[in-house]
């Protein structure tokens, strides 16, 4: 439990570990950042979630925020789509590559965001990950077939693949 503090004192300090947290930080994190003790940071956030959970006020905040978010992330996904229609336009494979991945990316987090406001419960994030991976594997199909006439848009294709993938990718020759 963090020493004592001064009301004022101990709320600055949560509410700095808790913009960390907010922006993504892990404790571990935030304790290097800010210079306390993981535990302390830990206590922090557990103090904040059960004033948050009891207060209307944030959680109506909480909600606007998130809600904010998810359409945020729908603006994006919205624009990085009508990117890889101009990449497809302009043949630019390796830019149509990048934006795909950046495509799946903002997906995750949207899930993890939604996740993280308890919008999924477990059920609903089973079906949520098969739809991610099933998406995905759409994703590296496209890349796949767009590069497959550029060999070093393939080649390059294939090991950035290989790091999402976590899987060596096969390079199929001429």
């Amino acid at each position: 439990m963090p020493k004592e503090l001064m009301p004022t004192e101990r709320l600055e300090k949560m509410n700095d570990v808790v913009t960390a947290h907010l922006k993504g930080d892990n404790p571990t994190q935030i304790a290097k950042n800010l210079g306390y003790k993981r535990a302390e940071v830990v206590q922090y956030i557990e103090e904040w979630k059960q004033y948050a959970h009891n207060n209307k006020a944030i959680q109506a905040r909480a909600q606007e925020a998130v809600a904010g978010m998810d359409e945020h992330f729908a603006v994006i996904i919205r624009e990085l789509w009508e990117s890889v229609t101009q990449a497809d336009m302009n043949d630019d494979y390796k830019s149509k590559a990048t934006i795909l991945k950046g495509i799946a990316d903002v997906e995750g987090k949207r899930v993890d965001l939604l996740q993280k406001a308890g919008l999924l419960d477990n059920s609903s994030m089973g079906e949520e990950v098969l739809e991610m991976e099933r998406k995905q594997n759409i994703l590296i199909q496209i890349l796949r077939e767009v590069t497959a006439d550029c060999p070093h848009c393939k080649v390059e294709v294939a090991r950035r693949l290989s790091e999402v993938t976590g899987r060596v990718e096969a390079i199929v020759p001429d």
